[in-house]
C-alpha cells in the first residue's frame, strides 16, 4: 500500500493540512514539538479511560498520575497491550463512541501469520496519507510522480505488469519472480522512467542480483524505497552497487503504532506526530531501554480504536546524536521486524511475503511455513478459539493464488510454534530458499 486514493478524495483539505504541519514541525525546536506530544499524549490517555471499556478497567487506576506522566513522557508505569490482548478484548478495545469517528475495520497478519482485526477510524486514515506522502517526499517524490511498486501486486493470467493510471504506479509483480523475467521488468522500467521504486527489499535485492548476473546492471531509477520487510545491510549493499542510487527505507504496521524512516543522511527518524513510540528492554518490567528494545507505540490518531503501549514484537536501538539533515526528531537504528526467507516453487519462481493469504483466517492464532524441498511446503498451525475448517480452506485458496498448483501445500496442526534466538517467530523457513541465497552470496 502507498495512498488509498479514497482518503484524499473524501479529506483534501485534512490531509493537506496535516501534510503542511509535517513539513514545518520536522524541523521544530525540541522543546515546541515535546509540548506538542505531550498534548497530543494527554488527549488519548484521557479519551482511552473516558471512552474504551478495556481501558476504564486498566488505565482508571493511574488516571491521578496522568498529569505527572505525560510532563515527564514517560508512560512506562501503565500496563502494555500485545495482538493476544487486541483478539481477545476487541470489543472491549473499541470505543463506546465508535461510530463518531467514521471506523473501517482491517486486519493484518503480521510476522506469524497470526490474523489480528482492528478498526482504524478518519483522522488515523488522514494521518496515515499524510505521513507515508512526507516519507515518500524525503526520498524524492512528489504527489502525482511516476513511481513503480514491486511489493504486494497479485497477477491475473500470467500478467508481469500492471499499470495504476489514478496512481501514475506501474505494479511490477513480486509473485511471478523468475530469473528469465528480469530483461522484460528492466526494459518496461527503463521505458517507464518511474523517480521512484518501492519494494520490499528481499525482492530488489534477488531483481538486482539477477540483472548484475544477466549483465543488465545499467538501469539507474532516481531512488528507491523498501518497506514491509527488514532492509538488511547486505540487501542494501547489493542494492547501491547495481541500481547506484539513494536508498531509502521505512518501518510502520497497519495497526499504525509507530513510524521511522530514512533521510538522505541514512538516519532513521522517529515520526513524532505520528505516535509515541518507546523502546522497551524486554529483560524489565517494560522500561525504557537503554540500548536494542522492543518497540511500542501509542497511537495519536485512533480515537475509534486507541491502542495505548501496544507491543509490536519488532525490536530497535534509540539513539542519541544529532542528524545531518537538520531534522530535529529522535533516531533509532538496527530495525529488526519482518525477517523471512523465499519459497521456490517447482516452476523456478521465488515468492516472499506469503503473509497475506493468513488475513481472512480469524480462527488460525499462529502459523508458519515450512520448505524442506521445492515440491512440497509445510503449513504449521495453532487452532484458536473460533477455529474453523474453513480457516485453512481459505489459507490454501490464497496459498494456491501466490504459488501455483504444481507445489504440495501440507497442514499440521500444533500445541505451539517455538520463537527464534531474536525472540520473533519466523513465518516463513525455507531450506531451498536459504541454499540459494546462500550460492549467490558467494558469488
Amino acid at each position: 500500500m502507498i495512498f488509498h486514493l479514497r482518503d484524499y478524495v473524501l479529506h483534501p483539505l485534512a490531509i493537506k493540512r496535516f501534510h503542511d504541519l509535517l513539513g514545518e514541525s520536522q524541523y521544530w525546536s525540541p522543546e515546541r514539538r515535546r509540548g506538542w506530544v505531550q498534548e497530543r499524549l494527554d488527549r488519548t490517555l484521557r479519551h482511552a479511560v473516558r471512552n474504551v471499556p478495556y481501558y476504564r478497567k486498566t488505565l482508571g487506576p493511574y488516571e491521578s498520575d496522568f498529569n505527572e506522566m505525560v510532563d515527564r513522557l514517560d508512560i512506562s508505569p501503565l500496563p502494555s497491550i500485545t495482538k493476544e490482548i487486541v483478539r481477545n478484548n476487541f470489543r472491549e478495545l473499541c470505543a463506546e463512541n465508535l461510530n463518531d469517528y467514521g471506523p473501517v475495520p482491517t486486519q493484518t497478519s503480521g510476522s506469524t501469520g497470526t490474523p489480528t482485526k482492528f478498526f482504524l477510524d478518519r483522522e488515523s486514515n488522514i494521518t496515515q496519507f499524510a505521513s507515508i506522502w512526507r516519507v515518500l517526499n524525503w526520498s524524492g517524490y512528489r504527489f502525482g510522480d511516476r513511481f513503480a511498486d514491486l511489493t504486494g501486486f497479485l497477477p491475473k493470467d500470467d500478467r508481469l505488469f500492471r499499470y495504476d493510471l489514478q496512481l501514475n504506479c506501474l505494479h511490477l509483480s513480486s509473485f511471478n519472480f523468475k530469473k528469465e523475467n528480469m530483461p522484460l521488468y528492466a526494459q518496461r522500467l527503463k521505458r517507464f522512467k518511474p523517480v521512484l521504486i518501492k519494494a520490499y527489499p528481499s525482492a530488489l535485492e534477488l531483481f538486482c542480483r539477477w540483472l548484475r548476473e544477466l549483465g543488465l546492471d545499467d538501469y539507474r531509477p532516481p531512488s528507491v524505497l523498501t518497506a514491509a520487510e527488514t532492509l538488511l545491510e547486505h540487501q542494501k549493499a547489493i542494492i547501491q552497487d547495481v541500481l547506484r542510487c539513494p536508498v531509502f527505507d521505512f518501518y510502520n504496521q497497519n495497526e499504525r503504532a509507530a513510524l521511522f524512516s530514512t533521510c538522505e543522511e541514512e538516519t532513521y527518524h522517529v515520526h513524532e506526530e505520528y505516535s509515541f513510540a518507546e523502546i522497551l528492554d524486554r529483560s524489565t518490567n517494560g522500561n525504557e531501554s537503554g540500548g536494542t528494545g522492543e518497540v511500542v507505540g501509542t497511537t495519536f490518531h485512533n480515537q475509534a480504536m486507541p491502542l495505548i503501549r501496544y507491543r509490536t514484537n519488532d525490536l530497535a536501538e534509540k539513539v542519541e546524536r544529532p542528524c545531518g539533515c537538520g531534522r530535529t526528531y529522535g533516531a533509532v537504528r538496527n530495525i529488526i521486524g519482518r525477517i523471512e526467507d523465499v519459497v521456490i516453487t517447482p516452476d523456478g519462481r521465488h515468492v516472499g511475503r506469503l503473509d497475506a493469504a493468513f488475513k481472512a483466517s480469524p480462527g488460525v492464532r499462529l502459523s508458519q511455513i515450512v520448505q524442506d524441498t521445492v515440491d512440497a511446503v509445510d503449513v504449521r498451525i495453532v487452532k484458536g478459539v473460533s477455529f474453523q475448517q474453513s480457516d485453512v480452506d481459505k489459507i490454501e485458496d490464497g496459498l494456491r493464488a501466490r504459488l501455483g498448483n504444481e507445489i504440495g501445500i501440507r497442514f499440521a496442526f500444533v500445541d505451539s510454534i517455538p520463537a527464534g534466538t531474536n525472540g520473533k517467530i519466523q513465518f516463513v523457513i525455507s531450506k531451498p530458499g536459504r541454499e540459494l541465497a546462500s550460492m549467490t552470496n558467494d558469488r
